[in-house]
């Protein structure tokens, strides 16, 4: 026997082997990204047949780090020192009643009159933004922000301001994150559409939604330590829904993916 014949055609064999592999893996990799591409345009072509509407998306959108913070652990000079009763919950939840109830400046629901409130009374009010007013249980709820952006439903980041029906405030609760620190590095980040489009895949979306709002902050993303939590760049998606009501969404703006913050306490696992 050849060999020497017989260890060329090997070679040749294999050379035309791993030609013929390597234009199978090219043809199967444009193949994935037309279909990629054509996955986009199916869903904007979806989300236009279900009459979901969305406009003035941002752009242009710059990196956000993660953001750890520790609970805050509450004293009483926290706490205004004239016509209160106060009491801290388990060490982290700032309970202030007032002995006679304060008239604001103004409607208690209105958010002027609530701001002003939180800027002469509460602690670090200005650290707070507000998320809702709720006028059938007379109460306001404010989200902490970090490094400027808000952070969505935590208990432990929020202030609760209640009144009664003659529009006093009497009480106030109060929780807070303190010593922030930012990773160093930004995340590069999804973009407002593409929430969407995974809202719309996951079947979040109802017929005739239209998006109000995108807009960029923080949720809870895991449990660093007892009293430390680490936090993820989150997109906020306000939709109003086709009876007029509004309902709120929230995407991990990193990994993408679905985040439920405002499930009722019964539905969280």
């Amino acid at each position: 026997m050849d060999w020497n014949k017989t260890k060329t055609i090997f070679i040749i064999v294999f050379s035309i082997l791993n030609v013929f592999l390597y234009s199978l893996y090219l043809n199967r990799y444009t193949e994935a990204k037309n279909v990629e591409v054509l996955s986009e345009s199916s869903v904007d072509e979806k989300l236009q047949a279900d009459k979901i509407t969305y406009s003035n998306l941002p752009e242009n959108l710059e990196g956000m780090p993660y953001i750890r913070g520790e609970t805050k652990i509450f004293t009483a000079k926290e706490a205004p020192k004239e016509n209160v009763q106060v009491n801290i919950q388990d060490g982290k939840k700032l309970q202030v009643s007032y002995e006679k109830a304060v008239s604001p400046a103004g409607d208690p629901e209105s958010e002027k009159a609530l701001t002003t409130f939180m800027e002469q009374n509460v602690y670090e009010g200005t650290a707070y933004e507000l998320w809702e007013i709720d006028k059938e249980l007379n109460k306001a709820v404010y989200f902490q922000k970090l490094a400027g952006e808000i952070l969505y439903f935590s208990d432990d980041g929020k202030v609760t301001v209640y009144w009664d029906n003659e529009g006093n405030i009497g009480r106030y609760e109060q929780t807070m994150f303190t010593n922030i620190i930012e990773n160093e590095e930004p995340k590069s980040l999804v973009t407002a559409v593409t929430a969407i489009h995974t809202l719309y895949q996951k079947n979040m979306l109802e017929y005739g939604t239209k998006i109000l709002n995108t807009e960029l902050g923080y949720s809870v993303h895991v449990q660093v330590s007892k009293d430390r939590q680490m936090f993820v760049p989150t997109w906020h998606v306000r939709g109003e829904l086709s009876d007029g009501s509004r309902q709120d969404y929230f995407v991990n703006a990193v990994k993408d993916g679905v985040i439920e913050l405002n499930k009722p306490p019964e539905e969280v696992e």
